[in-house]
């Protein structure tokens, strides 16, 4: 604990200390810092509408009558508060189906409960209008899987088609199969963990007004259809601008614009009605029209059905920022200032926004025992941001450190910015840096 205080310490000097080495810096930092603000202000907006949309979760479950809201309480009662949100696109009893839920506990420990925990569920039907329109409480043993068949129906379900909220007390995953009567085919669909104020390069499954989603696959050809289910997790109504390509990459139409009420969904069960006899990818973004504080947000999925109701679900993907270079590869080059005049040689990997690797050390100037180091990191308005997961020296004293590395594509093939390195043994720099790629990671 020592450490980590004197650690931020160190950061808050060394930032109010930092002058930006040029007017182009300067500008990118703030492109990059307004950005950053934007999100955080989503972020708060979601995490405080989980919690709304958890308290009238329980205030429902208290309106009921008799044995069942004394059944639930009780298991209400063994929980001390929830800390996991997963989320279910779509179930739906709609076009002859049934949806089924199922929950497995992994938890084998806990912090809280000890070993073996129970995990206590609560989950929350909403509609396609954005209102509540079921709920209930599961308990769901240590390596136990919990099948809910006809997940509508068991929450006391007032429509027939919705996306589910899922919170818990301990981590689980969860899963949901839409079943077609007629056939008894499932399509399965894996529930998405929610992933409130994880770093934007980080999210996965999930679209905001930056980042769109894309469903890999649809098609509207010979026995085939695809229906499209988009479900606004977030705190604000939105706007969905929907574009159907055809197999080769080629944009074929561009739906109208259409309006999604948070937590709300938008559910069309025919979605390449329009350009019929052909098949590919479908990508969907976000507009956030009010400006009130309030942020949308989207998961989404798709059915592809033959007309002898099999099927399976294809989930949404989430995309990079459109600006977004793909640069993973094998880089060298070279740390320049005062303490940090070395050579050096990277690996980035990359998915999406989010950036890891290794960097190393091989010549020259450098203050630390160390030479090795892992790299994490991400993309921001197309700006590139590294730093060191190594926190320690292998030195005596275990030296605390951190470098930085923040910067830009140039015009070739080279990413320059500032790095900034201090640690704990009152050493510190500000320099620069430069990357060249060289190949490729696995050539």
């Amino acid at each position: 604990m020592q450490k980590s205080r004197f650690g931020i310490a160190v950061i808050l000097a060394m930032l109010f200390q930092v002058q930006a080495s040029s007017l182009s810096a300067r500008e990118l930092r703030q492109n990059m810092l307004e950005l950053r603000q934007a999100r955080r202000l989503s972020q708060f907006s979601w995490a405080e509408d989980l919690k709304a949309l958890r308290q009238k979760i329980v205030e429902r479950i208290v309106s009921l009558p008799g044995s069942s809201r004394e059944a639930i309480l009780t298991a209400q009662a063994a929980s001390s508060g929830d800390s996991y949100v997963s989320i279910v696109t779509y179930v739906t009893t709609e076009n002859n189906t049934r949806s089924n839920l199922g929950l497995n506990n992994f938890t084998t420990d806990s912090v809280v409960k000890g070993p073996s925990p129970a995990a206590n569920v609560s989950i929350g039907l909403f509609n396609p209008q954005g209102n509540l329109a079921g709920q209930g409480t599961k308990v769901v043993q240590s390596n136990q899987m919990l099948q809910v068949n006809n997940i509508i129906a068991d929450l006391g379900g007032t429509s027939p088609s919705g996306w589910l909220l899922i919170f818990s007390d301990e981590p689980i995953t969860a899963w949901a199969s839409v079943i077609f009567n007629s056939s008894q085919d499932p399509s399965i669909e894996l529930a998405i963990a929610d992933q409130v104020y994880k770093p934007a390069g980080f999210v996965e499954s999930q679209g905001t007004i930056y980042n769109p989603l894309m469903i890999q696959s649809s098609a509207k050809v010979g026995v085939f259809a695809s229906s499209l289910v988009v479900a606004n997790i977030g705190s604000g109504d939105g706007v969905l601008n929907i574009k159907i390509y055809d197999k080769d990459g080629g944009l074929m139409t561009t739906l109208p614009p259409v309006s999604i009420k948070a937590n709300g969904m938008y559910i069309n069960n025919d979605i390449r009605s329009t350009v019929a006899g052909s098949f590919g990818p479908i990508v969907i973004s976000l507009d956030d029209p009010i400006s009130d504080g309030k942020a949308p947000r989207i998961v989404a999925a798709s059915i592809v059905k033959s007309d002898k109701d099999t099927s399976s679900f294809f989930p949404g993907f989430g995309l990079p920022q459109g600006n977004t270079k793909s640069i993973a590869g094998y880089y060298t080059g070279s740390l320049t200032g005062t303490l940090l005049n070395c050579q050096v040689e990277a690996y980035l990997y990359q998915e999406r926004d989010m950036l890891y690797g290794t960097l190393a050390v091989k010549s020259g100037s450098f203050p630390l025992n160390e030479k090795s180091f892992l790299l994490s990191g991400e993309v921001i308005n197309n700006k590139y941001l590294l730093q060191t997961q190594d926190a320690f020296d292998s030195d005596a004293p275990q030296t605390f450190f951190l470098l930085r590395l923040f910067g830009q594509f140039d015009s070739s093939v080279t990413i320059n910015g500032d790095l900034i390195y201090f640690d704990e043994q009152s050493r510190k720099d500000i320099g620069s840096f430069t990357l060249t790629l060289q190949g490729a990671i696995f050539p």
